[in-house]
């Protein structure tokens, strides 16, 4: 006979009937009850969890617009002077980039203060702002845009008072699976633009290269 409140069960070795008083049955129910709550628990905190960890990743995968500045772009110029070889880095600039990380696609239009080229020391830096060479109080800015085209930034440079076609390598750096960091790289011919003088002393040949920074750290030249 049972108790109202009590349940029975049947032990599957012995084959025997046993009752369970009304308090063990409610302990038995109140034990399941805590043990289907913290398992979904643990499932919910598991999944909240590994949501919050995808999320950074599709955020870096969405397209972004960038206003270009010198604190996340690092501009630079690498020639040959004689024996030695003279890296410039604009330190004022600005402009804006529209990146698509998935699709690999991207615009760039960015302007870059010649004055504020920096340069290895007063010397260098008096012959290359001087007015036979980038001259800048008539000519102050460069100008570069661009588009992205598989592995290559296809673009127009304006510099000393000209525009012509300026081609750069693009290749992309990754972290933790999420592209953080963009490097073009090009090389043009000085004279396609009238920077004709110091023929004698700075090769023609002038290696452009970009770093441009996605995730917020400043940019580091590959």
């Amino acid at each position: 006979m049972e108790v109202e409140g009590s349940a029975s069960f049947v032990n599957k070795r012995s084959k025997k009937l046993y009752e369970i008083g009304p308090w063990a049955l409610a302990a038995s129910r109140l034990r399941t009850g805590v043990a289907k709550f913290f398992g979904g628990f643990l499932f919910t905190k598991t999944s909240a969890c590994l949501l919050v960890t995808l999320l950074p990743a599709a955020a870096a995968a969405a397209p972004m617009v960038l206003q270009l500045t010198a604190g996340n772009m690092l501009a630079q110029t690498h020639s040959h002077a004689m024996i030695l070889s003279i890296t410039g880095t604009f330190r004022q600039l600005s402009g804006e980039l529209d990146f698509d990380p998935v699709a690999k696609t991207c615009h760039v239009d960015a302007t870059f203060v010649v004055e504020s080229l920096e340069l290895p020391n007063a010397l260098i830096r008096s012959q290359t702002l001087s007015p036979g060479f980038l001259d800048p109080q008539h000519y102050p800015t460069q100008h570069y845009v661009g588009d992205c085209q598989g592995g290559m930034l296809v673009g127009m440079l304006t510099m000393h008072g000209q525009t012509h076609p300026f081609d750069m390598a693009v290749t992309y750096e990754t972290t933790g699976g999420a592209v953080s960091g963009m490097h073009t790289e090009g090389t043009l011919n000085r004279h396609d633009w009238g920077l004709n003088g110091m023929s004698l002393t700075v090769g023609k040949m002038i290696r452009v290269t970009n770093d441009i920074s996605l995730n917020g750290q400043p940019p580091v030249a590959q």
